[in-house]
């Protein structure tokens, strides 16, 4: 079986096995998410030869909060999130500037630096759970956003592309695959729009943010492929890698995306 096929089918299973718990199992879609953000920690933590301890503090840390915000039916995390969003836009904002001067600009090999960065990385699945109890039209759109950004990216670039956007970090993605996604994500957020029938013209460059900042992700984790000398983060997904190679984008975006959802 090509990789081409092994990527369409895993992604294929993975996108409708989410779409399934988040209509009809919320608390599944909770433990599915924090599990996702669980694994990519601990990719994270392999891939930046970080000590195993501090992934498993972070763990014990987490678990019992997680918990506990899902048992208070997430008022709790409701106050939290202007914080989580905040402290997550500042990190991936720094992101950028280390994607854009790599290898010039390394990230630090310093234990306390990577356990900060490992938190912050995969803070975002907390903020997805308030969007899941509240506005799951709003989650579906995040989704839409980074899966269309993704597969619009790649086919575009598979048909059209010839100039290299980040020869350093990624020899398959194009300045013309990249367009292709964002034009891709804009047809995506238009016809969601009619169809949810959130008719309001913000939500169109509040996608179009929200996609380049899942491309973003995608690098940032190049990043530390590169450095670590792997091809991907693990191999639990056939065709994708590891968790972290395809939650990449959803943990850029989705701090940008709630973050513009306070202007709209």
């Amino acid at each position: 079986m090509s990789e081409l096929i092994k990527r369409i089918l895993t992604g294929s299973v993975l996108a409708g096995f989410t779409l399934f718990l988040m209509f009809k199992s919320p608390i599944g879609f909770a433990v599915f998410i924090v599990t996702g953000g669980l694994i990519t920690g601990y990719e994270f933590a392999k891939l930046s030869k970080m000590q195993a301890d501090s992934f498993w503090i972070l763990f014990v840390i987490l678990m019992p909060y997680v918990l506990l915000l899902w048992a208070s039916n997430g008022a709790m995390l409701v106050a939290f999130i202007p914080l989580l969003v905040i402290s997550s836009l500042i990190f991936w904002l720094k992101n950028v500037f280390l994607v854009v001067g790599y290898p010039n600009i390394k990230p630090s090999d310093n234990a306390s630096n990577k356990a900060i960065s490992m938190l912050l990385l995969i803070t975002p699945m907390l903020v997805v759970l308030p969007l899941l109890q509240r506005e799951v039209p709003l989650l579906l759109l995040l989704l839409l956003i980074v899966w269309g950004a993704d597969s619009f990216a790649y086919f575009s670039g598979k048909a059209f592309g010839k100039h290299k956007l980040a020869p350093n970090l990624s020899a398959g993605k194009t300045v013309e695959g990249v367009i292709g996604g964002l034009l891709g994500v804009l047809i995506i957020t238009g016809i969601w729009m009619f169809v949810a029938d959130y008719l309001d013209w913000r939500y169109l460059p509040l996608a179009l943010v929200t996609g380049i900042f899942s491309i973003v992700g995608d690098l940032y984790e190049s990043i530390y492929k590169r450095e670590a000398g792997a091809k991907d983060s693990g191999k639990i997904l056939p065709g994708h890698g590891g968790m972290f190679d395809r939650l990449d984008g959803v943990l850029a975006a989705t701090p940008i995306f709630g973050a513009g959802l306070f202007f709209i």
